[in-house]
């Protein structure tokens, strides 16, 4: 009886904890790592608040599909529209313009439509990404 309380427990346990939310994590270097996964779509940001290298490190990388998408990716929220280049399946500060639209359109809200080439994933972060990572917002 004990025993399958807990398992039905755990069950409502697991299921009301949202699949799909941003993980947060920190590694030994003080590098602050959120990762979101859904079906389709496996999406890494990596942001460096106090300064662990210099000059500090950002990137992100997402995976959907087979290959490193390479080309113009579009963040949908609402009515807004944010859009960035991807390289190699990455998107890094360097290319200033593409690293704040991207970070703009994950602060922008949780329920977002990603859209590059032929391919659009609905994604479901259930609260906004937390923080600018290092973008001139």
């Amino acid at each position: 009886m004990i025993d399958r309380l807990v398992s039905t427990l755990t069950t409502l346990l697991v299921m009301s904890a949202p699949a799909s939310a941003w993980q947060h994590t920190t590694d030994f270097r003080g590098l602050e790592i959120y990762d979101y996964e859904a079906d389709g779509i496996d999406m890494q940001v990596i942001c460096d608040p106090k300064g662990a290298f210099i000059p500090p490190i950002y990137s992100a990388r997402i995976e959907f599909g087979e290959d490193d998408y390479e080309g113009e990716v579009t963040l949908q929220s609402g009515e807004a529209s944010f859009i960035f280049q991807m390289r190699y399946g990455s998107v890094l500060p360097s290319d200033a313009a593409s690293w704040t639209s991207l970070i703009e359109g994950l602060r922008s809200g949780s329920e977002l439509t990603l859209t590059a080439g032929d391919q659009t994933l609905q994604l479901d972060t259930v609260s906004p990404f937390p923080v600018t990572c290092g973008a001139k917002i």
